[in-house]
């Protein structure tokens, strides 16, 4: 069996948690998967580390699962992957990218595994589409006593549905089948639109395009508007306009904006609006999707998101520009704002409504819990539920309980698979009952 580092030290890609871990280990194969987990009595999970918070943190055995990454079939006739839950999903888009087949939703982030983007909620946005792991068909789970479970979105429905979004407390995912679909291209339409303007039509804006979205600059009357059609009209980007917009400006230009908003951070009002008015020129383009949904890589920032029913989303995003502006607060970091489609995925954000995911960023620590404080008095208010992979900080068992009507069947079910508690640490038991 694959022997364990002593004492690593994690550090998570925001650079705001870390744990120094007595054993950690990087299985390649699913017969020393199965042995670790029967032979240690505390373990958590990571992939890429992509959570803001303490999901993955613990002092015992953390397993990585980045060498257990490989495609284990493909069967192009019933468009379905099977691949081991380390793989990464720009891996992923490139493999079937080369069969000529494609996921038919994504996040913004390709550097996330598998596991890690279904464990925890991952989405894209689309109000016709929901979640990452709505794509799965099923999964094989390994139990804390080191049996395998094989889970079928429709042979297991109520198991399906209460274990999709699971924590990484109810085992240790070993492999997972996709539905894929054949590759297509986006139409990509980016520009600049007035606050208010976008907010009155939001609602055709929503349910008109395919794939839409918004960034907002706080301290700014204008919001980046993204419309994805999806098309099978051939490709006509660039690789001359991608490096030069997606890499040399969105990279190396914003990054260095960020910067001199740090040495004054009152010159963040007239950063956010440069950034608006200057550097984000309008854009029209075809694309394959995987490149036109996954986004260059953002700098390191702290990040909260919460979902909620978009019944609320007009009065939502008015309450929460309004509060950003009678505020202290200096945000050098765009504010993210998508939709997606209901589900019947217990412990989803989406749970049986369409809903708007509204996420807060900033670049820096600076007047971060005050910021975060604040958004999540809007959040409660609005009935939000956040995403597992990102931060929050006053939510407690009964809020969950209250938030998603399924909660006592999904801790009933962690009892099950996991009576000794072998996969919980604190993220987990200040949310679950255990």
């Amino acid at each position: 069996m694959v022997q364990p580092t002593k004492n690593h030290r994690f550090t998570n890609w925001a650079r705001n948690e870390s744990c120094v871990a007595n054993n950690y280990y990087q299985p390649d194969n699913e017969e020393d998967l199965i042995e670790i987990v029967k032979q240690n009595p505390a373990i958590r999970v990571v992939g890429t580390g992509h959570s803001w918070n303490k999901i993955c943190l613990t002092g015992e055995t953390l397993v990585n699962l980045d060498k257990f990454n490989k495609v284990l079939d493909l069967d192009v006739a019933k468009l379905q992957i099977r691949i081991q839950p380390g793989i990464k999903l720009w891996q992923l888009n490139e493999f079937l990218d080369k069969h000529r087949l494609a996921l038919k939703n994504l996040g913004s982030i390709a550097k996330q595994s598998v596991a890690g983007a279904i464990s925890t909620g991952t989405h894209g946005s689309g109000i016709n589409y929901q979640i990452l792991g709505s794509q799965i068909e099923e999964l094989w789970l390994i139990k804390a006593d080191g049996e395998k479970v094989l889970i079928h979105r429709e042979r297991d429905k109520d198991l399906f549905e209460l274990a999709l979004v699971n924590l990484g407390c109810l085992g240790i995912i070993s492999s997972i089948t996709l539905n894929v679909v054949p590759a297509f291209n986006l139409h990509d339409v980016t520009y600049v639109a007035n606050f208010e303007d976008v907010i009155t039509h939001l609602d055709q804006l929503v349910a008109q395009t395919d794939h839409f979205k918004m960034w907002w600059f706080p301290h700014t009357e204008d919001v980046v508007v993204y419309k994805y059609t999806r098309t099978q009209e051939p490709v006509n980007d660039t690789r001359l306009r991608q490096w030069f917009m997606d890499e040399l400006v969105s990279v190396n230009a914003y990054r260095l904006m960020l910067k001199i908003g740090t040495i004054n951070r009152e010159w963040r009002r007239g950063i956010n609006n440069t950034l608006v008015k200057k550097f984000i020129q309008p854009l029209n383009r075809i694309e394959k999707s995987y490149k036109v949904f996954n986004v260059p890589e953002p700098p390191l920032h702290r990040e909260t998101e919460w979902a909620f029913d978009i019944s609320v989303a007009k009065e939502l995003l008015h309450d929460y520009k309004k509060m950003i502006n009678a505020s202290s607060h200096r945000i050098n970091f765009i504010q993210e704002i998508r939709f997606t489609k209901a589900d019947e995925f217990a412990l989803s954000p989406c749970y049986q409504r369409d809903s708007i995911w509204l996420g807060a960023y900033n670049a820096d620590n600076f007047g971060w819990e005050e910021i975060l404080a604040d958004f999540e008095i809007i959040a409660r208010n609005y009935n939000g539920r956040p995403h597992w992979g990102k931060e929050f900080r006053s939510p407690d068992k009964a809020f969950f309980k209250t938030a998603y009507p399924r909660m006592a069947e999904f801790e009933q079910l962690r009892k099950q698979f996991d009576p000794d508690n072998k996969f919980v640490n604190d993220y987990i038991s200040k949310i679950l009952e255990v």
